[in-house]
C-alpha cells in the first residue's frame, strides 16, 4: 500500500509569485534628491559639502565630513533585518497589501530613520564656535530645516 497526499494549490503558488514579483526589480533610493534649492543652492549640493566635507585649496577643512547618508544607510539595513520589514513583505504574500503599498511604506519609513540620523546631532563633529555664532545654534546640520525636509524617497521599476 502506498502512503502520500497531494495538496492541490489551486493556482495559490501562481498568485503568490506574482504578488512577490510585484517587488522584484523595484529599486528604491532615499536621500536628497537634486531639483529642490535654498537660497539658490541646489539642496542636493550642500548635503554632499556636509555629507563628505569640504577643504579649500591649502587643504584647510571648511565643512567637516558628517556622513549622515552612511548612518543612514546603516541604520535602514539594520531595520530591513527586523521583523517590522520582514512583516510587510509576509502582507505582500499574503495579499494583505499592494507591492505599491508596501514600497510606500518602507520608503517612508527609510526617510524617517534618514531624517533622524541627520538630527541626531551626537553622531558628528560639533559646530564651531564661528558657527554657531552666525547660525545660532549648536547643532549640526541643522539651521533653517531645509536639508531634513528635502529628504525623500522615489521608486524607480
Amino acid at each position: 500500500m502506498r502512503g502520500g497526499a497531494t495538496l492541490d494549490t489551486k493556482g495559490f503558488d501562481r498568485v503568490l509569485r506574482q504578488r512577490i514579483k510585484g517587488l522584484a526589480g523595484v529599486k528604491l533610493t532615499v536621500g536628497i534628491h537634486r531639483g529642490k534649492t535654498n537660497n539658490g543652492v541646489d539642496v542636493a549640493l550642500y548635503g554632499a559639502w556636509n555629507n563628505f566635507g569640504t577643504k579649500n585649496a591649502m587643504g584647510w577643512e571648511l565643512i567637516p565630513e558628517r556622513p549622515f547618508m552612511r548612518f543612514a544607510s546603516d541604520r535602514i539595513a539594520d531595520w530591513m533585518r527586523s521583523n517590522e520589514y520582514r512583516d510587510i513583505l509576509r502582507d505582500v504574500a499574503l495579499g494583505r497589501i499592494t507591492p505599491q503599498q508596501a514600497i510606500a511604506r518602507i520608503g517612508a519609513k527609510a526617510v524617517s530613520i534618514t531624517r533622524k540620523t541627520i538630527a541626531d546631532s551626537a553622531l558628528y563633529k560639533p559646530n564651531s564656535d564661528i558657527t554657531i555664532a552666525r547660525k545660532g545654534s549648536t547643532k549640526p546640520l541643522i539651521h533653517s530645516g531645509v536639508l531634513i525636509q528635502t529628504v525623500n524617497y522615489r521608486a524607480f521599476s
